[in-house]
């Protein structure tokens, strides 16, 4: 079978060339020949010669026109064989053989033709356009060679073909390459051929979502078990059913593309998971997508390989607090992939150059999955109101607007927030809970006394003592003091602050009494006075850090108020608040236990004896009391 041929096309027959060769051809004829058209072509008429002349240029032009090739260079033309005319290919079914022309082919042309009728008259115009049939076509052989042995290069060869029931390999027998290729073979038209049969087509899908489904099932009990918070949380279950889908969808777009198992981004959906969740579920999620992809692929390798690549992409990402942070797994991962893939395709004797074709998607999602991570966090940070320790870190800037608004309108508030900011992060680290959401919640817990800064205690020394509650009714106070929770709701909400920080700034004082002015209202004789008029709208704490913020809040605050701050009396203090705190119900609907109440007050000690240290009298202060004793 020639696949192409390429041909060089000689110059075109044309009219001016048959009348410069006439008279040599005329030459050349024989006798008989040269009488007869003697004879015909003198005794016609002139349309006659005309019509005479225009046959025989009619009959060669469509010679040439199709292509006259010599007899010495046989082409075997098929309806699939292509002809390449310089620069362009054609396809080309009749290709006319100058020895066959000659010998007679012409004659059935010539006769069709009802002007030439006589027999001698038809024999006499064949040998003359014989005389001008030459080859216009040529077989350029080095070319036709080159595009034969491409074409060759090109097709897969047939090493052998089975009829049913043919053996192919027997017991005892050497395996060879061609037995493995055969046994490939073999399983491929099986697995298509189940896939072809209905009933089994649907046991397939049937063994595949029961598969599935175990797996869910077992993550699922790992969330309810393990990860309770998350499993009660609709949001985040929609997050990673979200995840194992687009991660499944992938996979199964690869597998049907006949692509490498390599491509799916299994690290893309591990590093999201743990980012935006919890390390321990990003690294089950792993292994939970690495076996449904096996499912997919039916290769225990690429189990391993997905779920270790996974897992070392939540390793790289578990404390990420900055977005420069991602280097790590930028680097990490390409270089997972490539010696894992290597080691693997290594095991199983794979050719060298098979194994590059492994580890390049490999590489390539290795680098591309941290990078996509990057993109799609605030996606899903702000879709499903989660809030990662890369966006906390990012609040907890001194110079962010709100922050420096109550530096400088409300500095007592401000350094209250920070002190409250040291007790809470202690405590959280103590507790297992989140430290950094705890240290950024308090920093924004009291924004909404930026508005009224001289109506609090702790930012009335700029006034002079003046306390502007002296001349005001005790329930009108206690709207001013229990309106900065609403106030800094609103703040928050202007500012773009994510929920988690709203949430504290809403709970972070719960339903607790405003005492001060209930107890003014009381001592002023009203006795339509009710507790409930005087208490915070709340909600309780529903968080460990909420609750951690409350008795942080109330610690510091009494702490100043001490005037020996020996270890025995804050010791005091805190236990009390604690007890106040937990005998009002306050605590009830956050996860802190007594365990957890004790670390925190352990914790609330430590920080306050280090920042309410007593010191040393300098000399000159010595001297003023001695003078002062006089």
């Amino acid at each position: 079978m020639i696949p192409r041929i390429r041909v060089q096309m000689a110059n075109s027959f044309k009219q001016r060339e048959l009348q410069r060769a006439l008279p040599q051809v005329v030459g050349s004829l024989s006798l008989d020949a040269l009488s007869t058209l003697i004879d015909v072509l003198s005794t016609a008429s002139e349309p006659y010669v005309h019509d005479f002349q225009a046959i025989c240029r009619q009959i060669l032009a469509n010679y040439y026109t199709a292509g006259i090739i010599a007899s010495k260079q046989p082409i075997l033309l098929s309806p699939s064989t292509q002809v390449r005319l310089g620069d362009q290919e054609q396809h080309i079914e009749t290709l006319y053989s100058e020895e066959k022309l000659k010998q007679g082919e012409l004659i059935s042309h010539i006769q069709t033709y009802r002007t030439i009728a006589d027999r001698d008259a038809i024999q006499a115009v064949h040998e003359l356009l014989s005389l001008f049939v030459v080859p216009n076509l040529t077989i350029d052989e080095p070319e036709t060679t080159r595009l034969r042995d491409a074409a060759r290069r090109g097709v897969a060869s047939i090493k052998r073909i089975y009829a049913q029931n043919d053996l192919i390999i027997d017991k005892n027998a050497t395996v060879t390459e061609e037995h493995v290729d055969a046994l490939d073979a073999l399983a491929a038209r099986i697995a298509q051929d189940q896939s072809q049969h209905p009933i089994k087509r649907l046991i397939q899908v049937a063994a595949a979502a029961t598969i599935s489904g175990l797996l869910i099932f077992v993550f699922g009990y790992f969330l309810a078990t393990h990860e309770r918070a998350v499993f009660e949380h609709p949001g985040q279950l929609v997050l990673l059913a979200i995840l194992i889908v687009a991660t499944t969808a992938a996979a199964s777009y690869i597998k049907t593309h006949d692509l490498s198992p390599y491509w799916v981004p299994i690290p893309l959906a591990a590093m999201l998971a743990t980012i935006l969740l919890t390390p321990q579920i990003g690294l089950v999620l792993s292994f939970v997508l690495a076996l449904f992809v096996s499912n997919l692929f039916a290769d225990f390798y690429v189990v391993i390989i997905c779920a270790l690549t996974a897992a070392i992409a939540v390793y790289a990402v578990r404390h990420v607090r900055h977005r420069n942070q991602f280097y790590r797994p930028m680097i990490f991962l390409p270089i997972s992939y490539a010696l894992l893939i290597a080691a693997a395709d290594l095991l199983r004797f794979f050719p060298v150059e098979q194994i590059y074709d492994h580890i390049l998607p490999g590489i390539v999602i290795g680098a591309a999955a941290p990078i996509l991570t990057i993109g799609l966090l605030p996606i899903f940070e702000s879709l499903f109101h989660i809030t990662t320790d890369i966006t906390l870190l990012e609040l907890s800037d001194p110079n962010r607007t709100l922050l420096r608004q109550l530096a400088v309108r409300a500095p007592g508030t401000y350094t209250h927030s920070l002190i409250m900011a040291n007790l809470s992060e202690g405590a959280a680290e103590a507790i297992a809970a989140n430290p950094l959401l705890a240290r950024v919640g308090c920093y924004y817990h009291d924004i909404g006394k930026v508005n009224k800064p001289e109506y609090f205690s702790e930012n009335q020394g700029l006034q002079g003592g003046r306390n502007p509650h002296d001349r005001l009714m005790p329930y009108l106070s206690m709207l001013i003091i229990a309106s900065h929770v609403r106030e800094g709701l609103e703040l928050a909400e202007e500012h773009g602050l994510p929920q988690s920080i709203c949430d504290l700034i809403a709970q972070h004082h719960g339903t607790t009494v405003i005492e001060y002015f209930y107890e003014r209202a009381v001592e002023l004789g009203d006795r339509s006075v009710r507790e409930e008029d005087f208490r915070y709208n709340g909600p309780k704490p529903q968080t460990k850090e909420a609750g951690i913020l409350m008795l942080a809040d109330s610690v510091e605050a009494a702490a100043r108020t001490l005037a020996e701050r020996t270890p025995s009396r804050m010791r005091q203090l805190v236990h009390k608040i604690i007890q106040q705190k937990f005998t009002a119900g306050e605590l009830d609907e956050c996860a802190l236990t007594l365990r957890d109440l004790l670390k925190i007050e352990d914790s609330f000690i430590r920080v306050l004896m280090g920042v309410l240290h007593s010191r040393m009298a300098y000399p000159w202060q010595k001297a003023n009391r001695k003078w002062q004793t006089v």
